[in-house]
């Protein structure tokens, strides 16, 4: 037991002493971080300022046009968000793929995740840090409920050597919390109440914090030791994670020869020690890894977990950052640069507004001797309808002249334009991105500069990216560990929407792919941009099948969409019941077939069409000769007949020859 505790108060005192170090700067940013937090929120005057302004009875105004900044920035993000896809590594995996990336959407979807991601997205904007918890929640579900916060970022401490993008190289981290200490006593009910009190923390834990006004708070005090503490006190938390290298060996695996595994030191010991024979040809190396470790610190070490939930190597906490100022290694969002031109900005309007108010706006500067009754002139100079009488002479001799009009310095306005005019040239931003520039302009000209002030942003884009990749590395790992245990999620398909069981495959390796959502606003305006000039040239390839999936990406209303995919589906779904359509390759084969049958009834009609041509032939020439023996015969009785009657014709020219001879 004295030994644990020795191991308790040593984990204390190195968390402690890694604190301090890191307080420093921590409290620097904090400095910068609320005034940037206080000039989004209007809140723009130093104290010194305004007491002297308030003084000299001087009016104080406040044209805050910093907050359209940061609200056009953060809306830009809203309106184009992103969704994660899990691809992956190996083949006959895609169904895995399929769930996992449900899955993913599940989770952010149940942990409202776009929200708190879009609240962190803000606090990096403003003040140049956004820090993010995905984990599961225990509370309200015993199984565990995805859950995604956003952290306060004035509750964090972060590493002071911590300097690549979305402190990715940070090894340890701290989240200083403030609760009662009934709150306490639930979380740690074995723990006395004077060790739930972390005093050597309690001026960071949100004393600067912008968003929370802890008026009437109390704390408990320090170093009483052993006191009695009032219901409602507060105490203050220490939250703690780092990571330490720790040390393994891989080597070949003596089952199975094939495959590598892990083995521990004292294996590595126990195998040198009692079989140092097969030790060389296990080819045992050495290697390093990050070991995540947690604890809860009060005045003491409350409790200490092994590691949080999160994948290996990661501190569970997840970070955006901003700029990074090499000199101070500190983390700023875009309101630094628009401060001095906003300070100047009211400034230079208050000043306006004081001398309008302290110099004449009317009046006379006139002698006494002017008038023939000062009183009656006190009285009717200022009535338009009332005659004010002077001394004769008076008007001709200047004794009464008007009061000259106020006098602003010379390029007092023009100085004035330009601190306004300066928040939009400092920042990068043109008023078209902010949606305050009221001209007439080219639609294209305005898509332009806007896409110009995008390009100005794209490092803080690229740390929110980085900031997705890494969450849903997180909202992986959980899912194949934590959440994989049969539990039904709702997967929204192109054509259907179904519920599956999530199953544990924690072997199996993905690559994560951020991708522009379709499901945007502005991303859904651009794509149906570009559909309708392509839709003269694909008209012929838009078929009933691929038409939902086109409405998917028109900015219609979801709900006319979903009821046209539905009629779509319902149409589908009869078509489904018909007889099903030959493939290509069948109605190919059918074509080429019914094509040789022709041919084969085209050979055999030209064969018998041949045939009868020899038949009628043949007949022809039957008849012909029919024709030329009746021909021949006709004339072989017309020559008979004509030798006939030739005959008969010399028998009677004889006898009449005969009968003229008898009468000589």
């Amino acid at each position: 037991m004295a030994e644990k505790a020795k191991d308790s108060e040593a984990i204390f005192d190195r968390l402690k002493g890694w604190y301090k170090d890191d307080i420093d700067k921590t409290r620097a940013w904090r400095k910068h971080a609320k005034e940037h937090f206080d000039f989004v929120a209007g809140n723009q005057w130093s104290d010194g300022d305004l007491a002297a302004m308030q003084e000299q009875k001087r009016p104080v105004l406040t044209f805050n046009n910093i907050a359209p900044l940061a609200n056009a920035v953060v809306g830009s993000e809203m309106n184009n968000r992103r969704e994660t896809r899990y691809i992956p590594r190996e083949q006959g995996d895609a169904h895995a793929n399929e769930i996992l990336t449900a899955g993913g959407e599940w989770f952010r979807d149940e942990a409202n995740a776009e929200y708190e991601d879009s609240e962190a997205f803000r606090d990096m904007i403003i003040g140049g840090l956004g820090f993010m918890d995905t984990r599961l929640d225990y509370e309200d579900d015993p199984d565990g409920a995805p859950l995604a916060e956003r952290i306060d970022p004035f509750e964090m401490v972060f590493p002071s050597t911590a300097r690549k993008l979305n402190m990715t190289d940070a090894m340890r981290m701290f989240r200083v919390r403030e609760m009662t200490i009934e709150e306490a006593q639930d979380m740690f009910p074995d723990m006395p109440k004077e060790a739930l009190h972390a005093g050597w923390a309690r001026d960071d834990a949100g004393r600067d914090n912008p968003h929370q006004v802890n008026h009437g708070n109390r704390y408990a005090d320090d170093n009483q030791g052993e006191r009695t503490f009032e219901a409602g006190e507060k105490v203050v938390i220490v939250e703690a994670r780092w990571l330490e290298r720790e040390p393994y060996y891989r080597g070949l695996d003596p089952q199975n020869p094939q495959a590598m595994r892990e083995y521990t030191t004292a294996e590595v010991k126990q195998i040198n020690k009692e079989m140092p024979e097969i030790a060389s040809s296990l080819k045992l190396v050495r290697q390093m890894r990050k070991v995540a470790k947690r604890a809860f610190l009060g005045n003491s070490l409350l409790a200490e977990i092994d590691s949080p939930l999160a994948p290996q190597g990661r501190l569970g906490w997840d970070v955006m950052t901003g700029y990074f100022d090499t000199k101070d290694g500190l983390f700023y969002g875009i309101v630094r640069a628009a401060i001095d031109p906003q300070r100047w900005t009211n400034k230079f309007f208050s000043q306006i507004m004081h001398l309008l108010n302290s110099q004449s706006k009317g009046g006379l500067l006139a002698e006494k001797e002017a008038f023939d009754n000062i009183r009656q002139a006190d009285e009717t100079w200022a009535s338009p309808d009332a005659i004010t009488w002077v001394n004769a002479g008076a008007l001709q001799s200047g004794q009464i002249q008007p009061k000259p009009p106020a006098q602003f310095p010379q390029g007092f306005f023009a100085l004035f334009n330009e601190s306004k005019e300066a928040i939009t040239q400092v920042t990068g931003l043109s008023r078209e991105f902010i949606g305050t520039r009221e001209v007439d302009q080219a639609g294209v000209l305005e898509n332009t500069r806007k896409q110009s002030s995008l390009g100005v942003l794209a490092s803080l884009f690229n740390a929110l990216r980085l900031y997705r990749k890494r969450q849903a590395e997180t909202i992986l790992y959980l899912l194949q560990n934590y959440l994989s245990d049969g539990r039904l999620i709702r997967v929204v398909g192109m054509d259907q929407e179904q519920y599956l069981p999530l199953f544990r495959q924690a072997d199996k390796k993905y690559d994560i792919i951020i991708d522009d959502s379709p499901t945007s606003p502005n991303e859904k305006e651009r794509t149906w941009a570009v559909m309708q000039s392509l839709f003269p040239l694909v008209s012929n390839m838009i078929t009933p099948e691929i038409l939902p999936d086109l409405l998917e990406l028109s900015p219609l209303p979801a709900s006319l969409v979903a009821k046209l995919r539905e009629r779509a589906k319902q149409a589908q779904e009869q078509q489904s019941q018909q007889p099903p359509q030959p493939s290509p390759e069948e109605m190919a084969a059918k074509v080429k077939t019914e094509s040789a049958q022709a041919d084969l009834a085209i050979k055999q009609q030209l064969g018998q069409m041949k045939l009868q041509e020899k038949a009628v032939d043949l007949m022809a020439a039957q008849r012909k000769a029919e024709l030329e023996a009746m021909t021949a015969e006709q004339k072989a009785r017309n020559d008979a007949q004509r030798l006939a009657i030739e005959e008969s014709r010399n028998a009677i020219r004889r006898i009449s020859e005969a009968r003229r001879g008898s009468s000589f």
